[in-house]
């Protein structure tokens, strides 16, 4: 799902931070699973509500009874999760797998309380970090792995952590996903023959950044910069400017950000987030000049 190493059976090297028991064949055409963790977080299966907003991938069923959440897929309208309690009944189709692992990871960012997740990427300028946010396309992942392949320490390519308490952005660094498109030429020279044959095949594939360039060990970093992708041009170009009202709206907090605390809160955090913080509209162009032009404008703050 993730592109990691496949599992493996054994010991854990540490607790885990989620339980999860899985079983595939309670009754016909159904699987169930139960989750366990650390927190006081109720399993109410609302991680799905930032999937339902986005309406993409799933849609919300109406059910008879008021203690049950339903979720279908939108394509077919079948049943893909029912919850209730502490358990839920998924249907045993083909992507079944892959939509626990999201709802994992969903639950996972849901519980971490502390933090409030973007659909953003990240990079470590020195000792401050910079959150890169933008539409589908605007160039997040290619911009932080251009700068990554030239020294800086990337800590996610596609969801970034901020916590509000002392203002750091933590690491989040997955297998980088990488598409078909504009990419620097430290990483087209990296990728192997599979994953080219991949991102022709599928339009995706997720690949460990240390395998394709000398990569430090992510750490958490005071937030510095805020820069706002608008889409690509010939030659990059970056103004500063005064955050607003549209700003805020368009940090576009995942949704389990809000489901652990309540709305006002989380819109002070981050009308709090932009004013302690350089912010930038920004035009990525190509990606290796793209890298290089945004060092200098950063060395001359």
């Amino acid at each position: 799902m993730f592109g990691g190493a496949p599992p493996a059976a054994g010991p854990l090297d540490s607790a885990a931070d989620i339980r999860i028991s899985i079983r595939t064949a309670p009754r016909a055409g159904f699987g169930h699973f139960q989750f366990s963790d650390s927190s006081s977080t109720p399993f109410d299966g609302r991680e799905f509500e930032f999937a339902l907003a986005q309406e993409k991938i799933f849609s919300r069923i109406d059910s008879a009874g008021d203690d049950w959440m339903t979720i279908a897929f939108r394509d077919s309208g079948a049943l893909a999760f029912a919850f209730h309690g502490n358990d839920c009944l998924f249907t045993l189709d083909s992507p079944w797998r892959r939509s626990i692992n999201w709802f994992t990871l969903w639950r996972l960012l849901r519980i971490e309380s502390t933090t409030i997740f973007f659909h953003a990427s990240a990079i470590a300028f020195g000792d401050g970090a910079t959150i890169f946010i933008g539409p589908k396309g605007a160039g997040k992942s290619t911009t932080a792995l251009s700068l990554a392949a030239r020294g800086h320490n990337l800590l996610s390519d596609e969801i970034a952590g901020y916590r509000p308490a002392d203002g750091f952005v933590v690491p989040f660094r997955r297998p980088v996903g990488i598409k078909p498109g504009p990419r620097c030429t430290a990483v087209a020279r990296a990728l192997d023959s599979d994953s080219v044959a991949a991102i022709e095949r599928e339009g995706f594939v997720r690949v460990r950044v240390e395998s394709l360039f000398r990569a430090d060990a992510p750490r958490a970093y005071p937030l510095r910069r805020v820069v706002f992708l608008r889409g690509f041009k010939d030659k990059p170009e970056i103004a500063r400017i005064d955050p607003g009202r549209s700003e805020v709206a368009e940090l576009q907090p995942l949704m389990g950000s809000f489901l652990n605390a309540s709305h006002s809160s989380r819109v002070f955090d981050l009308v709090r987030l932009l004013s302690a913080t350089k912010v930038y509209r920004f035009h990525p162009g190509n990606p290796d000049e793209t890298a290089q032009y945004l060092e200098e404008v950063f060395a001359k703050e």
